[in-house]
């Protein structure tokens, strides 16, 4: 697994010093300076990007990651892979959006096959939670390439609307879950499992569906550390959620905060003032008690 950040022109000459004994003749005319040692390789590109290789490339990276002010990628532990799913074409399936008051909630089941094993690596993809919104868009268009998926947003009206005919969020995720993996399995019948982040226990996820069910379901907390499935899932669909959000604060001419702490009060009084409360059934979850906050 290689390692890599973009740098500051004049951050190159530290490099250049510091690495000097292990610089090697490159004819690539991509390439600026190339750096080799027993336990590492480092190339710096024309176009600033540094990329770390070798048995202690992380090493280095983190190194010159601190020491630039980058932010650091932590290393992305594959071994919970090597299990009984590892060789098996799985869908998996995640969401977002269920603990923030304003924002939809999104659903994502992605397939994920063994020949994809090797891409997952090189893109280091792992639980969208670990990483950065910036990190997320960026892979998250790499992954919308080359991945299979489909994804379902529920908007807040239609939401708010389903809890109000007394669905709880269990069984509006249950709903979700379900249709976006029957929409997969139409997709992919050669599947061998399905894998859920496991938000209930199976008997209420059916119970939720009115016993409906679909072969071979599994469960799993955690699933991301699971199977990449789960986790190629999980980024879309956190993607899809940034991009609903950025649309829904561009509507209202203000930056809607993620969550459901204090600073989400803070901006909805700023909207309750200015709007009332109406507007909240579009933006925002209404039983959340940030609502009941903003607005008494």
């Amino acid at each position: 697994m290689s390692y890599d950040f973009v740098i500051e022109q004049d951050n190159i000459g530290k490099m250049v010093s510091y690495y000097r004994n292990y610089l090697e003749n490159t004819a690539d005319s991509r390439i600026l300076y190339s750096f080799k040692s027993p336990d590492f390789k480092i190339i710096i590109y024309n176009t600033r990007k540094v990329l770390f290789q070798g048995k202690n490339n992380f090493e280095e990276y983190e190194k010159w990651a601190k020491i630039f002010g980058v932010e650091v990628t932590p290393p992305v532990d594959y071994s919970s892979y090597t299990n009984q799913y590892a060789s098996q074409r799985i869908i998996g399936s995640d969401e977002v959006g269920t603990g923030d008051f304003f924002g939809p909630v999104v659903v994502c089941a992605a397939y994920v096959s063994p020949k994809d094993l090797e891409l997952i690596q090189e893109l280091k993809v792992k639980d969208s939670k670990a990483l950065s919104d910036q990190q997320i868009i960026a892979l998250a268009k790499q992954l919308i390439e080359v991945f299979s998926y489909h994804v379902l947003v529920l908007p807040n009206e239609k939401y708010n609307a389903l809890v109000a005919q007394g669905y709880n969020m269990n069984k509006i995720k249950a709903y979700l879950h379900n249709h976006a993996i029957k929409k997969m399995v139409i997709k992919h019948p050669d599947y061998q499992n399905i894998i859920i982040d496991e938000f209930c226990s199976p008997e209420n996820f059916y119970k939720y569906l009115d016993g409906e069910k679909i072969s071979n379901t599994k469960f799993h907390t955690k699933g991301e550390s699971v199977h990449p499935a789960v986790a190629v899932a999980s980024i879309i669909a956190r993607y899809k959620f940034l991009l609903e959000m950025d649309k829904l604060s561009e509507e209202i001419h203000i930056t809607l905060p993620k969550g459901a702490g204090a600073p989400v009060d803070a901006v909805g009084k700023v909207i309750y003032l200015k709007n009332g409360t109406a507007i909240f059934n579009k933006i925002a979850k209404t039983h959340f008690k940030n609502f009941d906050r903003i607005t008494k």
